[in-house]
């Protein structure tokens, strides 16, 4: 009962948060290419609302629920528009790993930890203010074995949190995971 109740809440999430697919009305302003027509212009990239960049250390005090991966963990992020490359700074934290996240609001299918494979999801909330991430976790023989649903937010610019909800087997977790940018260092 508890694992429906949680399953009928992520789904709920994750209805309200993503966007329906639709496809792309045709563009019929413009003219076939044709041999002597110019090269089509590449469609300018959206400018992402929340930029994520930046060296970020998580603040076990403000968290809530850190798994013992995410201890002490320093955390570096790269971000080009709707592209999030994220990897741990500290290369020996064997649980940690680097992750590529596309925000179009496609579903895509990727590895997501432990050679498991599983189908993320990402887009930005509709008030431009969140970024929310579903990922369906599968096991070799198609079975869905894990449901997450995250949501990234910025506090304020050097404040990022990630509030996670996780159904797994019997398990449901929530956690909440406070991370402060670093400074750079000064250069001499």
């Amino acid at each position: 009962m508890r694992r429906a109740a949680a399953g009928a809440l992520l789904l709920a999430l994750s209805a309200a948060a993503l966007p329906a697919q639709t496809a792309p009305a045709p563009n019929s302003s413009s003219p076939p290419a044709g041999p002597t027509s110019p090269p089509p212009k590449k469609p300018k990239t959206a400018r992402a609302p929340i930029d994520f960049s930046g060296t970020w250390e998580i603040d076990a005090a403000q968290s809530q629920g850190i798994s013992t991966s995410m201890q002490g963990a320093v955390i570096s992020i790269r971000q080009n528009g709707d592209r999030i490359w994220i990897e741990p700074v500290d290369r020996s934290k064997r649980y940690l790993s680097s992750d590529e996240i596309v925000v179009d609001g496609r579903m895509y299918e990727k590895a997501v930890g432990r050679g498991m494979k599983g189908t993320v999801q990402a887009a930005w909330a509709k008030d431009r203010k969140s970024l929310w991430i579903q990922t369906v976790t599968k096991n070799d023989d198609g079975t869905e074995v894990a449901f997450q649903r995250a949501q990234w937010m910025l506090r304020d610019p050097d404040t990022w949190t990630r509030r996670t909800w996780t159904v797994q087997n019997k398990d449901n977790r929530e956690s909440l995971l406070v991370f402060h940018r670093q400074k750079p260092a000064a250069q001499p």
